[in-house]
């Protein structure tokens, strides 16, 4: 029995001594009280926290005898709670009552064999390496935060500064930005560099060295540094974005958002203390001729000299704006008298001659101004009525100044007005056809006709091409007109037949506009399949100028509607500047010579010397030729003479409704009538 006794003894002895020592070795806090809250029990983490050397020197002691009163009283109370209660109190963060760091505590209650509550049983962590990192990750975050709510970067850098001084208990930190030099901070220090997003570098965050390094602190500084980086580019995008939003990215001027911002300011300036204010439009003449030719790249740099020859002028005393294309808008303070020497002085530094892209040229510019108080109160105004101003420039030739009047006002009312009557005609369909017979100077026959459009206005009655067909070319409202006069004068040569009538060739105009649209031949073979008219009796004219501007496509042209089998002539031939060479190459039917060599006719030997050379060509090239405009006898003659076999003019007859045309090849002898296709 004894020797099983000491057996179970030293079993025992063995199990405290190893349950001692483990307790004892684990870096953890862990202790026991009774119900008075005296220590039972405690490992050798707590006696050397404590500062005790040995467990004995603990039991019994409470904790009122070991730490300040109100820590004793605030641990004797939850202690308290969790003995009374029965319930644990666990995961519970508390700073240390010796030294810096973080504890988690928990608290169960000590039971005996019974399961009566005897005391309490306390067990705590040492998480300060933990808190220390999530206080540096709150810190980061913190950063990362104001960058992305766009923080000014000054004060940004400065809580910055601020945050990581309090971090490292006070130790000294700097921003060293854009290769500054460093102020000395301490004898150690650690560097970081603050890195761009293109792989450069936009300095350097310097940092005391600590003492004792921290475990992840480098780390922590590191990212730190890239935070900061990233937040100046931030701010430099920020800044970038907002240069970009009020200035032209090509020459760094000032944009329409900018000029309207400053201008508006000016304006209330002007008013109030009667100071003289001009809004001017500059506009590059022919600038399309220079991308078209040299590139964009050669356009953008003559954009670029001439932003700097502008901006040079006008100095301090001016705004100058660049709205778009070759488009610019300047603001002068100065007088309606001062600002045009202002202005001419800046038109003839653009047409300085320049070298773009190893090519010499010399640009010049259209200028419209309008003033304030004279010609508009507001930018919007100001704007308009400059617009107007250069608009007319535009139309007198370019290459000049035009001051604003109210006349120019009423002028582009009124044509704002007559280009919506226009539309509304269209959609109406108020267009009607003359025709102008032409004759043959040899038989007098009436061998065909030209369809000349007219308008018949609702409120102002007949109205000739010549007061809307300028306006309908520079809408485009040319080509719907263009197309319905194809389709009527088609429909009337066919009903012409129809009615008996000896066949007419008719001719039909094309305008810049519908020559250059890609389904003008499918539109001329509608029109003649939907009138059932046989393509030979329909002839398209031709402006020589039009067919000279691109020379190969017109004839690609001319040849697709050459194949549908009608005939093509060019009219006002003489004034296009065609060679010999290049007219041989076009598929053409006659030439109709320009009225305006036949009209000084017999007055100027110069006229009769163009136009018998026109007929002389003609025949060389087996051209039909046929004189516009004749209204006299001596005319019809000296035609007669040259050689020349049809006319069409006011001698014979005017452009008639389709009922008199027909009146009058009736009231013409059966021998003076005849078809065309017969010749």
């Amino acid at each position: 029995m004894l020797e099983r006794l000491q057996a179970q003894y030293q079993s025992l002895a063995e199990r405290y001594e190893w349950l001692e020592a483990m307790i004892n070795y684990v870096p953890d806090f862990i202790y026991a009280k009774d119900r008075d809250s005296r220590f039972l029990f405690a490992n050798r983490a707590i006696v050397l926290n404590n500062g005790f050397t040995h467990v004995d020197e603990l039991i019994g002691l409470t904790d009122a005898e070991i730490h300040p009163m109100a820590d004793a009283h605030k641990i004797e109370e939850v202690e308290r709670r969790v003995m009374e209660t029965g319930e644990a109190d666990l995961g519970v963060e508390e700073r240390r009552l010796r030294g810096e760091g973080w504890l988690m505590m928990s608290r169960v209650p000590l039971r005996d064999r019974n399961g009566s509550i005897i005391g309490v049983v306390g067990a705590s962590r040492d998480i300060s390496a933990r808190k220390r990192a999530e206080e540096l990750m709150s810190a980061q975050t913190k950063l990362l935060q104001d960058v992305a709510r766009g923080v000014d970067l000054d004060l940004f850098l400065h809580e910055a500064r601020a945050l990581l001084e309090r971090l490292l208990n006070g130790s000294p930190i700097n921003f060293v930005l854009d290769d500054g030099q460093p102020a000395p901070i301490a004898d150690e220090v650690w560097e970081f560099p603050i890195s761009s997003r293109d792989g450069g570098r936009h300095g350097t965050l310097v940092v005391a060295r600590a003492v004792d390094d921290e475990t992840g602190l480098t780390e922590f500084l590191a990212g730190i540094a890239q935070t900061v980086g990233i937040a100046i580019d931030r701010h430099r995008d920020i800044a970038r974005i907002a240069y970009l939003a009020e200035h032209d990215a090509l020459t760094g001027l000032p944009n329409r958002a900018l000029l309207n911002r400053k201008l508006g300011s000016l304006l209330e300036v002007a008013s109030t203390e009667g100071r003289s204010l001009a809004v001017a439009f500059v506009d590059l003449d022919n600038f399309k001729l220079v991308n078209d030719n040299l590139g964009h790249v050669a356009g953008d740099e003559l954009l670029t000299v001439v932003a700097q020859r502008i901006s040079a002028c006008i100095g301090d005393d001016g705004l100058v704006s660049r709205i778009g294309g070759d488009e610019f808008i300047l603001v002068l303070e100065q007088s309606h008298d001062a600002v045009y020497d202002r202005l001419k002085t800046i038109l003839d530094a653009i047409s300085e001659p320049l070298t773009i892209a190893g090519v010499a040229i010399r640009v010049t510019c259209s200028i419209g101004v309008a003033c304030a108080a004279g010609h508009g109160a507001t930018a919007s105004e100001l704007f308009a009525n400059a617009d107007t101003a250069l608009y007319r420039v535009k139309e007198s030739g370019r290459n000049g100044i035009q001051m604003f009047s109210p006349a120019m006002a009423e002028d582009a009312r009124n044509k704002l007005t007559r280009i919506e009557e226009l539309r509304h005609a269209v959609e109406r369909d108020e267009f009607v056809l003359h025709y102008q017979p032409q004759k043959d100077i040899r038989t007098g026959k009436v061998i065909g006709v030209e369809a000349l459009v007219r308008w018949q206005h609702p409120t102002e009655g007949l109205l000739p091409p010549g007061t809307f067909i300028p306006l309908a070319e520079e809408t485009g409202l040319i080509v719907a007109i263009g197309e319905k006069v194809l389709q009527k004068a088609c429909r009337q040569a066919r009903a012409w037949q129809e009615q008996g009538l000896p066949s007419l060739r008719i001719a039909v105009n094309v305008s810049a506009r519908q020559f250059l649209e890609s389904s003008l031949t499918d539109q001329v073979a509608s029109a003649l399949r939907s009138a059932d008219l046989d393509p030979q009796w329909l002839e398209l004219e031709l402006t020589e100028s039009l067919i000279m501007r691109d020379v190969e496509g017109a004839i690609e042209r001319m040849n697709e509607l050459k194949m549908l089998g009608v005939s093509l002539a060019i009219d006002d031939f003489g004034t296009g500047y065609s060679s010999l060479s290049t007219l041989r190459r076009f598929p053409l039917s006659r030439l109709k010579i320009d009225r305006s060599f036949i009209a000084e006719i017999p007055d100027k030997p110069g006229d009769m010397a163009i136009t018998s050379a026109i007929v002389s060509l003609g025949r060389t090239l087996a051209l039909e030729v046929v004189a516009e405009g004749v209204e006299t006898e001596e005319q019809a003659h000296f035609l007669e003479q040259a050689g020349c076999e049809m006319f069409q003019g006011f001698l014979f007859a005017k452009p008639l409704p389709a009922s008199e045309v027909e009146s009058l090849i009736a009231r013409l002898p059966q021998s003076l009538t005849g078809n065309a296709g017969q010749r």
